[in-house]
């Protein structure tokens, strides 16, 4: 979320046509999605706590090393760098909640753990604004790497330590995703998650630079509608995420869908009233943070504790795919159609999603 309100600094200092802006992205998730196809066996295999020491410490230097990414292409290379490690985390952090959460209660954890994003999102992209624009583009992500340096501490301080798996051999690994793509329900869990980040890959990483062309807004506003957007995540995730609990996760699945493609739907009005990105952004991360919630919590209910990682892992490779292949089009969008196309394909998405959980994900 921080490189999105970056783009257009870094597009100046590289000299980087804004078609080419979106790879900076996509490079990044294509990354995480091949790469996360490893780390969870890996996850199922080391076990949750060393895997996120590990994969914290090596994102603190990956982060570190971007000081150094002086051309366009070194800085595509940190993003992949990036990438490749940010799998591990992802896995091992949603499949910790499979490990230690009980069912009645993972609507509920997986809301607090997209809260702490959001968080990220709140402090972290003004403050990364901020110094982008008074310094240099970079030094958010020197930031960013110290953060994950005490990230690790925590881990290793507060990650309870399971007893030993019995060990699972490599091809046992390989024939449980085999199995996994077998099957239309799992498959169909994997679609939800490559539409719902494909939406926010189409219409992310181009909305700041929307904003500062059409809506004449600076760089630290956009950081502001971002934060604003952090704090209705991390209200909609924890009370919502909750909330699937006790209602289900399929129609808070539907619900945020829907809410969240109406108000992509007509963001590009908001060049009539550019005040209201502070009220329309938030709207939508927070139909977004709802579902997500709900969507992460039944995903860990699709499996059996012991092939949860290799789920994950698989699902999360899809998702990256999807956000990769949104992120990349949006630059296309762009340029030739403008950002209503962006927003009337990130809509779609939404419906797409819909048609899942109806058609293969409901309880029959």
């Amino acid at each position: 979320m921080i490189v999105a309100p970056l783009l257009p600094r870094i597009s100046v200092r590289l000299d980087v046509p804004e078609v080419h802006l979106g790879w900076l992205i996509s490079g990044y998730a294509i990354s995480l999605g091949v790469c996360t196809l490893a780390w969870g066996p890996v996850s199922d295999r080391l076990g949750r706590k060393r895997l996120l020491m590990l994969a914290s410490a090596l994102m603190a230097l990956v982060l570190f090393a971007h000081w150094w990414a002086h051309s366009y292409s070194a800085m595509l290379l940190m993003r992949i760098l990036a990438g490749a490690v940010g799998g591990a985390l992802t896995t091992g952090t949603l499949a910790a909640v499979g490990d230690y959460i009980p069912p009645s209660h993972r609507g509920w954890a997986t809301g607090w753990i997209i809260s702490g994003f959001a968080a990220g999102q709140i402090f972290g992209v003004p403050a990364g604004a901020f110094l982008s624009g008074a310094m240099d583009d970079r030094l958010p992500f020197v930031a960013l790497g110290l953060l994950m340096a005490g990230a690790g501490w925590l881990a290793w301080r507060w990650v309870p330590t399971l007893p030993p798996t019995p060990s699972i051999s490599w091809p046992i690994m390989f024939r449980d995703m085999r199995r996994h793509l077998a099957s239309p329900r799992l498959l169909a869990g994997c679609g939800v998650g490559v539409c719902l980040f494909g939406g926010m890959g189409l219409f992310i990483p181009f909305f700041p630079l929307w904003m500062e062309q059409a809506l004449s807004m600076t760089t630290q506003q956009v950081a502001w509608v971002f934060s604003a957007g952090g704090v209705a995540v991390v209200v909609s995730s924890v009370l919502l995420g909750r909330l699937s609990d006790r209602i289900g996760r399929y129609g808070l699945i539907a619900l945020g869908s829907l809410g969240a493609g109406l108000f992509m739907l007509v963001s590009p009005l908001l060049i009539h009233w550019p005040g209201g990105a502070f009220l329309l952004f938030p709207l939508i991360m927070g139909c977004a943070a709802a579902r997500g919630s709900a969507f992460r919590a039944l995903q860990t209910e699709l499996v059996p504790a012991g092939e949860l990682g290799r789920y994950l892992s698989l699902s999360a490779t899809f998702e990256n795919f999807g956000y990769a292949a949104g992120s990349a089009l949006a630059g296309w969008f762009y340029v030739a159609f403008g950002f209503s196309a962006i927003a009337a394909a990130s809509a779609m998405t939404g419906l797409i999603v819909l048609v899942l959980v109806r058609g293969f994900l409901r309880p029959r």
